[in-house]
C-alpha cells in the first residue's frame, strides 16, 4: 500500500494582495499527476485545506474539482482532516456524499473515538490499514474552563486533553487491529510538536490564545506506525524519526 501525505494547501491565500489561484491550481494538477505516476493507494491531507473558514468560490472550485478527479486515479482512499484555518462544519457538510467516493472528511473533533477511526480495505474487502483521523483539536474540544485557573493550569489541561484524545482513538484502533490482523495504524495531527522548525514570516499561526501549546512527541501512542502531521510549513521529521513527519506546505507562504 502506497501512501501520500500532504497538508497546508491554504487554498485562497494571497501573497501581498496578489491572488495565487494559478499556483494553487498548478499544485493540484501536479498532485493528480503524482498520484498516477507513483500509483498512490491512499491520500492523507493533514489540515489547512483552505486559508480561511469562509473560502471564496474559486478556492472551493479548486478543492471540489480536485476531489472529483481522484476516482479516475489509482487512489482508493482519501482522508482529509480540518486544520486551525479551516471551518470544521464547512468541511463536514458534504461528508456523506464524499464518503460514497471513499473520501473521508473529519472536520469536527468527536467525543466518540469511533468517529475518528477509519478502517481502509482493499478491492476484495480485506482490511489493509487503520487511520486515526484526528483533526485540529480546539481548546473547547479537549478542555473545560474552571474559575480561578492560571495560564499554566489552562496549558496543562490542554496538553492533558490532547493526550487523552489521542489515547482514546489509538486504543480503539489497536483493539480493532487485534480482530482484523496485523495492519498498520496511521494517525493524523494538526498541531505544533516541540522541536518543530518554522521559518520567519511563513504564515504559521499560534494555535491557542495565551499559550504556545507545543506538545511533546511522547504524547502520541506507540501503536502509531506512521504519524502524518500538518500545521508547520517546513517539511521535516520529528527528531530524526522516519515515521513522524510534517509534509510542509506545497507552496511557500
Amino acid at each position: 500500500m502506497r501512501l501520500l501525505h500532504t497538508s497546508d494547501w491554504h487554498l485562497g491565500r494571497m501573497l501581498y494582495g496578489r491572488k495565487r489561484y494559478e499556483e494553487q491550481a498548478a499544485f493540484l494538477d501536479w498532485l493528480i499527476d503524482t498520484i498516477r505516476e507513483k500509483q498512490v493507494d491512499a491520500l492523507i491531507v493533514a489540515g489547512d485545506i483552505f486559508d480561511t473558514g469562509t473560502p471564496g468560490n474559486r478556492a472551493q472550485e479548486l478543492y471540489y474539482g480536485f476531489l472529483s478527479r481522484l476516482p479516475a486515479t489509482t487512489c482508493r482512499h482519501t482522508i482529509i482532516i480540518a486544520g486551525n484555518h479551516d471551518s470544521p462544519t464547512f468541511l463536514d457538510a458534504p461528508g456523506d456524499l464524499l464518503k460514497a467516493m471513499h473520501i473521508h472528511v473529519i472536520g469536527t473533533a468527536s467525543s466518540n473515538p469511533a468517529d475518528e477511526c477509519v478502517l481502509l480495505a482493499d478491492h476484495d474487502g480485506q482490511p489493509e490499514a487503520l487511520v486515526c483521523a484526528v483533526p485540529y483539536l480546539r481548546d473547547r474540544d479537549v478542555r473545560r474552563a474552571s474559575a480561578g485557573e492560571t495560564i499554566a493550569d489552562k496549558n496543562r489541561k490542554l496538553i492533558e486533553g490532547i493526550r487523552a484524545h489521542y489515547a482514546a482513538v489509538c486504543d480503539l484502533a489497536a483493539k480493532q487491529r487485534e480482530s482484523v490482523g496485523d495492519i498498520p495504524i496511521i494517525a493524523t495531527g494538526h498541531l505544533f510538536v516541540t522541536g518543530g522548525r518554522t521559518t520567519d514570516g511563513d504564515g504559521v499561526r499560534e494555535l491557542y490564545v495565551g499559550t504556545l501549546a507545543h506538545v511533546d512527541r511522547e504524547i502520541f501512542p506507540s501503536v502509531i506506525d506512521y504519524l502524518a502531521l500538518g500545521h508547520l510549513h517546513v517539511p521535516q521529521n520529528l527528531s530524526g524519526s522516519d515515521h513522524q513527519r510534517y509534509s510542509g506546505s506545497p507552496i511557500p507562504m
